[in-house]
């Protein structure tokens, strides 16, 4: 097995296209856990890695999550990969119902804050579009009324 590769700071920020502060402030606020460091104290990162702080920045961009959400849905997957270990571990019927009733209930819980996040998105949606629709009619209202 090759040995994974390893990223400084400044290869990730080019990377993703964030600064190094950025990645400062995720580790700070613990949703970086256990960044690695070169013995000189430099961070380093690994693919997982990388791929879990662009996996914070599509929730943050496409999701409109805050950092809160963001932490709470990471702590869910989390959660969720244990439980997958769990079960693929387990061989009792009612333990591996009982794991995957807790997946689902985990999931529909993630699910329920997107539909949430996007029933807001909708109804801001619909609002611009109304006023939209309005600048439309006035100014078709203007032409006609100029016309007569």
């Amino acid at each position: 097995m090759a040995p994974s590769v390893k990223l400084s700071m400044e290869e990730v920020t080019e990377r993703l296209g964030i600064t190094s502060r950025t990645l400062h402030y995720y580790e700070e606020i613990g949703l970086l856990p256990d960044v690695a460091r070169t013995e000189g104290g430099h961070r380093i990162y690994d693919e997982a890695m990388v791929e879990r702080i662009a996996h914070i920045l599509r929730l943050k961009q496409v999701l409109g999550a805050s950092l809160q959400e963001i932490r709470d849905i990471l702590q869910a997957e989390e959660e969720l990969d244990r439980i997958r270990a769990s079960y693929r571990g387990e061989s009792r019927l009612e333990e591996r119902d009982r794991l995957l009733d807790e997946a689902a209930e985990r999931l529909q819980s993630i699910i329920a804050h997107i539909d949430e996040k996007m029933a807001k998105l909708d109804a801001m949606r619909q609002s611009f579009g109304a006023r939209l629709e309005r600048a439309h009619r006035l100014k078709q209202e203007q032409r006609e009324a100029a016309d007569r």
